[in-house]
């Protein structure tokens, strides 16, 4: 499927009201371009390198590399904004402007870019270019902290970018798609890499803003010509001893990948705001791994990928075997499948790199908000999919029409755990706390306000399977026809705490009885159960299947016919029922709450 097509033409310029891109159809302007003249050129282009001498015959063994320095605290809230506000500090003036592209202009009107920023965007200034480059690359070489890559129209090959000592806080690298939504197309992978279109590897203080990034894959057909992802965020851990970091990821258009939208390994504090993640063939739109923590992902559209629509699976077979790459770890023992094995590793691991230093199969401090998840799941997967997530945040995500699972949480069956899933506790009396439960499963996660409504057979809409305990639900809607809403498994019930949501049916996957003493609050305690998909229709303005976006001329735009799951203001069942004290602040399209309402959305009419 490749979407709709409509006489309707897409705005140039810049057109940002309410949440971001789940709430318009055009993303904030990509910016003007002057054409004056050529370019000048840079004042003092960097000194020619000296000869390197000969290596001898036999080079002596690399030292070991030193640890990378310590990372910053993350900053927990529950307020993506303050999440931003702190730990993305972007410049307010860019120290030097890179053209990619021809003609080359003399100057190009942009405004400074605030990730916070709901509404018209800055006011914009005519700002001096300092070089101009033929090819992505070329420019992205040169980039040093504190410029602006602008990139005009065309079409181009792919890039990577590295580790760049000069970039940090205030002084970001910024590449930024210039003209109207679609105009910049990266269509083939980049030459360090051709299995991705944009390689960020190793790299740190990025931001990549309003690139087309075009497939040519269709979900369940994969192209071999076709880059595996538009863009891979990569540490390269057991290479570098690094991890990517700092780095943002705002409305770019990924479709037609083979197998995602975005991928990322050895990670941290990273933003995935206002995208469009469509029609992945092998797998998901956005694919989150390897011991990643500290992301924000919100105001995105996941649409029509083959499996899931936005997956974290942290997976701690892959990240320990990346620890076991280090040259610190020659001497360790090769992988066995045992917990002590396992966490002998993490020990010294973070005895040498620090916690959350190096990918250990966990991500904590995740804010997953405001996103539509829409289409997705032919060959199965969830529609937010997590496996090692914990202390995170779900909230004000709409999740409907998919083919597989809403959100589900557990451990990826991995081997460390198997010997505590396997066949998992059988009385409240074996589980003495949480040494006695699986390890990389998720925990301590709170998931509210959201609206999940789906029919797809053995596929719950909220799921917590394997050590997936602490689970706080708080104000959900999750409705499914076909399958529980809720399905809590024995490793899951330990502090499994739920109010205050509207399902239809509860399943407890066979644990006995006497384990549900082990939750805080089962998910009937008041909640409102037996809603069906055709009774919850009545308490909305518009129920229906229909996508949320359609594809029109090489980008995006807002169906006019997608579904309004706003409560009627008549709803009985929906208005005034929540936790008031569990409530945020916005709902999924960036409107203030002002009241204590079920689900994704502030009431509509009726």
């Amino acid at each position: 499927m490749r979407g709709s097509t409509s006489v309707i033409q897409l705005a140039r310029g810049c057109a940002r009201i309410g949440g971001g891109l789940v709430a318009v159809a055009a993303l904030a302007c990509s910016g003007t371009i002057q054409v004056a003249g050529p370019p000048p050129e840079d004042a003092a282009p960097p000194p020619a390198q000296a000869k390197k001498p000969p290596a001898p015959a036999e080079a002596p063994e690399a030292p070991e590399p030193p640890a990378p320095a310590a990372a910053e605290p993350f900053v927990t809230t529950r307020d993506s904004d303050e999440w931003v506000r702190q730990t993305l500090k972007l410049q307010a003036r860019y120290e030097r402007v890179l053209v990619v592209g021809a003609p080359a202009p003399a100057a190009i009107r942009v405004a400074a870019l605030d990730l916070n920023a709901r509404g018209a965007a800055a006011e914009p200034r005519d700002l001096p270019v300092t070089r101009a480059f033929a090819t992505l690359q070329e420019a992205a070489d040169a980039a040093r902290g504190g410029d602006i890559i602008a990139v005009l129209p065309g079409t181009y090959a792919g890039f990577s970018v590295g580790d760049k000592p000069s970039a940090g806080q205030e002084r970001y690298i910024h590449f930024k798609a210039m003209g109207s939504p679609g105009e910049v197309v990266i269509h083939r992978g980049c030459a360090a890499d051709p299995n991705w279109m944009i390689y960020l590897k190793a790299a740190h203080h990025v931001v990549i803003e309003g690139f087309r990034l075009a497939g040519s894959s269709a979900p369940g057909r994969q192209s071999a010509a076709d880059p595996k992802a538009g863009i891979m965020i990569d540490g390269a851990f057991g290479e570098t001893s690094r991890l990517a970091h700092h780095i943002a990821i705002v409305g770019n258009f990924a479709h037609h990948h083979r197998t995602w939208g975005v991928h990322s390994t050895d990670s941290h504090t990273v933003l995935l705001q206002d995208n469009l993640f469509a029609f992945s063939a092998g797998e998901h739109g956005a694919y989150i791994s390897d011991g990643s923590d500290n992301y924000v992902v919100r105001r995105n559209v996941f649409f029509g990928n083959n499996a899931s629509g936005f997956q974290a699976n942290l997976d701690p077979e892959a990240s320990l075997d990346a620890v076991l790459e280090h040259p610190s770890f020659r001497d360790h023992p090769r992988r066995e499948p045992t917990r002590a094995w396992a966490t002998e590793l993490m020990k010294r691991a973070t005895e040498r790199f620090g916690e959350h230093g190096f990918p250990d199969g966990r991500g904590v401090n995740f804010i997953i908000e405001q996103n539509v998840i829409n289409g997705n799941g032919r060959s199965g997967g969830g529609a937010i999919n997590l496996a090692g997530v914990s202390d995170s945040v779900v909230q004000n995500n709409l999740i409907y029409g998919n083919l597989a699972s809403g959100i589900a949480q557990w451990d990826n069956a991995n081997p460390f755990d198997r010997a505590y899933v396997e066949p998992g506790p059988r009385a409240p009396e074996q589980v003495t706390g949480p040494d006695a439960l699986p390890l990389w499963g998720c925990r301590n996660n709170l998931i509210r306000n959201n609206t999940v409504v789906l029919s797809a057979r053995g596929r719950p809409a909220l799921q917590c399977g394997n050590g997936s305990w602490g689970c706080r639900l708080r104000n959900n809607i999750l409705v499914s026809d076909a399958s529980p809403s809720i399905e809590v498994l024995s490793t899951s019930i330990y502090r499994f705490d739920a109010g205050h949501n509207v399902v239809t049916q509860v399943s407890y996957g066979g644990m006995p009885e006497g384990l549900k003493r082990l939750a805080a609050a089962l998910p009937e305690t008041r909640a409102i159960t037996g809603i069906t998909r055709a009774r919850f229709a009545t308490e909305v303005v518009r129920a229906s299947e229909e996508p949320w976006v359609i594809l029109e001329g090489g980008w995006w735009k807002l169906n006019p016919n997608r579904p309004d799951f706003r409560p009627k203001r008549s709803s009985k069942m929906l208005i005034g029922q929540g936790d008031a004290r569990e409530v945020p602040a916005r709902d999924l399209l960036g409107v203030e709450r002002s009241g204590a309402e079920l689900g994704a959305l502030s009431p509509g009419p009726g």
